[in-house]
């Protein structure tokens, strides 16, 4: 694939072909690996505590708002090395009890909502996701008893995406994959992560290439969409290898493919993750003293090559990050879920260790909800009392919620409505500051295109789109304590 090819498919979204130029045009966006640990949600807001976040739960006016569901299952059969998600290394042997234990759990979590604050039941639940850890090592029996309670106790659209995400080796079984459609699962994304065996011994990942491309010819059997989950950035991967991991899922035209660069940041010292095993000073500095991981430059580079081969067989950002086949989904090419939690940022419960979600359109704030994140924990709290595992919560207001909602809305890489965030918010984008400064700067960066009715991430803007995020939304807007600037 050649630089020219990339341009011409992409030009009327301003699409640097030359990552290194693009990067030294904007050196603020430059962030290391060890620091690059991007989140959607915000750091900043007043904290609250677990007692004061279940009283704003149960003041929100959520009864038939659009919402999205997530639950989060902490157990893997493998602890990959670049992991610093919630997650447990499931003990060997007979799994069965454990995984009953855990369901129970999840369902008794959000039992404690349905059977306290009434909206919670009458919320319009458009998607629904089951994520981890690996969800898909449930059982069909687990999987169905949760399915079960979340149709009979929640308000689901009779069309309502149901996603399940699991690993290569989760999905190799025909019959298996066979049984998770007769569940009722309508959408799969699966963590492939690399084809090369180098890389993926590396990494601790428990399934080869075979195995991933027999899960993928599975999950295409379905006939419903799914995303592979591919990474870049990480030790002994190399220009040639990313093109020809890309190049072999762009051949067997899988329906969404997402690229996604090492984050190699201690989020267990930030309180939001456990600790991966990159993340220990004496095996990370061994890393890098033996040359081992990519330079910044090299790991763009390695995006650039997969952007080159997605663009060229017709895929497009929809969200950031996650490039689609033309007529994938509809309004727009974006999957509900992402429509849900970043396009609208509608109300999103989230149950689980660890879980994060939020309580948007009510007031023009936005709550941040937080689960006690260590897990053997939350285990011990949701089997011996009758009170939600909340650890804390964060109140935005002001420039924080419209920072926080631009940031989802940005990440969604469709246009951002001025209309909606006047409505939502009272702001004028284009007009008040701090919003209208910072989207001016973006514009004259080619990171964004402006309309008078829309901002709209550029191509250049959906590569950087998660530093964009975090310096200028989060950190230029969000941190923008101006008095002047507050509408709300």
């Amino acid at each position: 694939m050649t630089h020219h090819i990339a341009e011409s498919r992409s030009g009327d979204q301003g699409y640097e072909p030359n990552m290194g130029a693009l990067l030294a045009r904007n050196p603020e966006l430059q962030i290391e690996r060890d620091d690059y640990n991007i989140n959607v949600t915000a750091n900043y807001g007043d904290q609250l505590n677990a007692q004061e976040v279940f009283e704003l739960f149960r003041q929100h006016p959520g009864a038939d708002e659009p919402t999205h569901l997530y639950y989060h299952f902490p157990l893997c059969a493998y602890i990959c090395h670049f992991c610093n998600y919630v997650k447990q290394l499931a003990p060997s042997g007979d799994k069965r009890e454990l995984y009953a234990r855990w369901t129970n759990a999840l369902i008794k979590e959000s039992r404690q909502y349905l059977d306290t604050i009434p909206w919670v039941s009458r919320a319009r639940i458009e998607s629904f996701y089951i994520g981890g850890g690996t969800a898909a090592l449930l059982e069909r029996e687990n999987l169905g008893e949760l399915l079960d309670h979340v149709r009979s106790r929640f308000n689901l659209i009779p069309d309502c995406e149901l996603n399940i995400e699991g690993n290569p080796d989760n999905f190799c079984d025909p019959a298996r994959v066979a049984a998770l459609v007769e569940l009722g699962f309508n959408r799969f994304s699966i963590g492939v992560q690399s084809f090369t065996e180098k890389v993926t011994r590396f990494t601790n990942r428990g399934h080869d290439a075979a195995m991933s491309l027999s899960a993928i010819q599975n999950l295409k059997a379905t006939g419903f969409p799914f995303n592979v989950d591919m990474m870049f950035g990480l030790p002994h991967q190399d220009l040639d290898t990313v093109s020809e991991d890309l190049r072999t899922l762009v051949e067997l035209k899988v329906p969404t493919i997402t690229i996604y660069r090492l984050r190699n940041a201690d989020r267990q010292a930030m309180g939001i993750g456990n600790r991966a095993a990159w993340n220990l000073p004496k095996i990370r500095d061994r890393l890098q003293r033996d040359g081992l991981f990519p330079s910044l430059h090299t790991t763009y580079d390695m995006r650039q090559r997969a952007v080159e081969c997605l663009l060229g067989h017709g895929y497009r950002p929809s969200p950031c990050g996650w490039w689609s086949l033309p007529g994938t989904y509809p309004d727009g090419n974006i999957p509900r879920v992402s429509r849900n939690k970043w396009q609208r940022f509608d109300t999103m419960l989230a149950f689980g260790p660890g879980a994060y979600g939020w309580l948007t359109g009510a007031n023009r704030k936005v709550v941040q909800t937080h689960n006690i994140s260590d897990i053997n924990e939350y285990l011990k709290h949701i089997e011996s009392t009758d009170a939600p595992p909340l650890a804390f919560g964060r109140m935005l207001d002001g420039v924080q919620a419209v920072a926080t909602a631009l940031g989802f809305a940005f990440k969604s890489c469709q246009p951002i409505e001025v209309a909606r965030f006047r409505e939502s918010y009272g702001v004028e984008l284009l007009e008040e500051e701090p919003y209208k400064g910072v989207f001016e700067d973006l514009r004259s960066r080619g990171l964004v295109s402006i309309s008078d009715t829309a901002i709209t991430p550029t191509l250049n803007g959906e590569t950087l789109h998660e530093e964009i995020i975090s310096i200028y939304l989060h950190d230029k807007i969000g941190s923008f304590a101006a008095e002047v600037c507050h509408k709300v």
